[in-house]
């Protein structure tokens, strides 16, 4: 069997011991334009939203020639809308694997952005032709799906320990480590001459050039090995987004969140963390000026919490898909 992916992320995400895999680039959706991982730019948003519109008749055209020439038996997406159109037009089943829809995240900027409607509902058009959305635990927004099904967390796992995690990545062993999670938009207005100062904590954070002091470890190349990061890690410091809210939950490391502003994800994720981790808030003022450390005590000294909760949603809805494809 062979798995084809049509997106713009790293090929390296899709490398697969048993199933030959296929990589071309190709957005189907926007998502959020962003200028850092905290900012969030809706008239830019919009803009893009609206140039893809204009053009979704030619790249339903050009996936369906796709799926034609690859004899493409089923379609799952996470979760760009226009994914579902195409596998409806194809006459073959499509699944959402998804804990949002984005039609329901941009309902959410209606209020200041009421051209955002027609975008919205053209999404759901298409979202409601999905066969089957394979829902994670507290979705949001997930009711535009005509049949859903509920599985259990997907969530990546570190083969190391953490000794053998910290050996591998250079951290040192005896100390508290806090890894500063911002994905691939980072957070360039962090104040790093500040963390400098908290000498009680290393801190860790990916992206920009390699930086190595007493108490700060900047990694520029470490997104293969980010789940060996959050083995190694005391504490991180993020937003709550889906990927990390689950890696912490594996991995039971606790977890500093600052808002996301206004998106409709964000209370569903808080309400995870608040019912599977060990999480403290910190506003995002403190998260940018550096002032990490009466937080990350607080965090540190309270009271774990880590209830059991079954991670295995990956092989569940593997199962499923097969099933469909059978």
């Amino acid at each position: 069997m062979t798995v084809y992916v049509r997106s713009t992320v790293p090929e390296w995400l899709f490398e697969h011991p048993l199933y030959s895999v296929e990589q071309s680039s190709q957005a189907l959706d926007v998502g959020i334009v962003q200028d850092d991982s905290l900012q969030m730019e809706l008239g830019r948003t919009l803009e893009a939203c609206k140039v893809l519109q204009a053009r979704i008749p030619s790249l339903i055209e050009q996936e369906l020639a796709f799926v034609a020439k690859h004899n493409i038996g089923l379609i799952v997406g996470d979760v760009p809308p226009l994914c579902f159109e195409v596998a409806a037009r194809a006459g073959i089943p499509s699944v959402a694997i998804t804990n949002f829809s984005w039609s329901g995240i941009y309902r959410g900027f209606l209020h200041a952005l009421p051209d955002f409607l027609p975008l919205v509902e053209e999404m759901e058009n298409f979202y409601r032709k999905t066969t089957l959305a394979l829902t994670l635990p507290h979705s949001c927004e997930v009711e535009i799906f005509p049949a859903r099904e509920s599985i259990p967390f997907i969530t990546r796992s570190s083969a190391l320990d953490r000794t053998e995690a910290r050996e591998r990545l250079g951290i040192p062993n005896v100390a508290t480590a806090v890894l500063l999670s911002f994905g691939g938009y980072g957070l360039g207005r962090l104040q790093l001459d500040r963390l400098l100062r908290q000498k009680e904590f290393f801190f860790i954070i990916t992206g920009g050039a390699l930086r190595n002091e007493p108490n700060l470890l900047m990694l520029p190349n470490a997104q293969r090995s980010y789940v060996d990061l959050v083995r190694a890690a005391d504490v991180i410091v993020s937003k709550p987004g889906y990927g990390i809210v689950a890696d912490v939950i594996r991995h039971q490391v606790p977890l500093l969140y600052t808002n996301r502003g206004d998106f409709a994800e964000y209370p569903y994720l808080v309400r995870t963390l608040e019912d599977y981790a060990t999480a403290e808030f910190i506003p995002q003022d403190d998260l940018i000026g550096a002032n990490l450390t009466p937080y990350l005590k607080r965090l540190l000294t309270r009271k774990k919490h880590w209830p059991a909760v079954a991670t295995n949603g990956a092989s569940v809805a593997s199962e499923r898909l097969l099933s469909l494809l059978r």
